[in-house]
C-alpha cells in the first residue's frame, strides 16, 4: 500500500492521499479494537492486516509531504527532526497512554478509541490546513 499510495501521490497531490489514509484510520480504530478484543486469531489477523494496509496509505506520500513544508536549506533536517520526533513519542508513549486509557475506562475500549479518533482528527485538521507542496518550486519554498 506504501507504494501504491506514493504513486497515487505523484499524481494527485499528498494532501487527498493522506486525507484518504486519516480518514480510513478514523473509520476502522474502532472495528480494528473490536477484532482485537474479540481474541481471536483471525480478528487479530484481519484487524493487523488492514491497519497495516491504511498506514501503508499515511506513509506512502508522508516523506513527500513533511519535505515540501521546509526550504530546500533545511529541508533533510526539517524533514527528520519532525518524523523523527513524532516517531519518538508517538511510538514510544503510546503503548503505556492506551493502556492506562482502557485501565481508565474500566477495561472499555469505548475511551481509548475515542481518544485514538480525536488524535487522528487533529492530524487530518493539520493536513488541510496546510498548503499542497506538489506543484510548488522546490528552491522557492521558504
Amino acid at each position: 500500500m506504501t507504494i501504491i499510495s506514493a504513486r497515487l501521490c505523484d499524481r494527485f497531490g499528498r494532501k487527498p492521499i493522506l486525507i484518504a489514509g486519516i480518514a480510513g484510520a478514523m473509520l476502522f480504530a474502532y472495528p480494528m479494537l473490536l477484532l482485537v478484543q474479540g481474541g481471536t486469531v483471525v480478528g487479530f489477523t484481519i484487524a493487523v492486516m488492514v491497519a497495516q494496509g491504511i498506514q501503508g496509505v499515511i506513509l506512502g506520500p508522508l516523506a513527500a509531504f513533511m519535505a515540501e513544508l521546509f526550504p530546500t536549506s533545511v529541508r533533510f533536517t526539517g524533514a527528520s527532526l519532525c518524523f523523527q520526533g513524532a516517531a519518538t513519542l508517538g511510538a514510544g508513549f503510546s503503548p503505556a497512554i492506551a493502556a492506562a486509557l482502557v485501565v481508565a475506562a474500566g477495561g472499555s475500549i469505548a475511551l481509548l478509541g475515542g481518544v485514538w479518533i480525536a488524535a487522528l482528527a487533529l492530524c487530518l485538521l493539520a493536513v488541510v490546513v496546510t498548503r499542497e507542496g506538489r506543484r510548488r518550486d522546490l528552491a522557492g519554498i521558504a
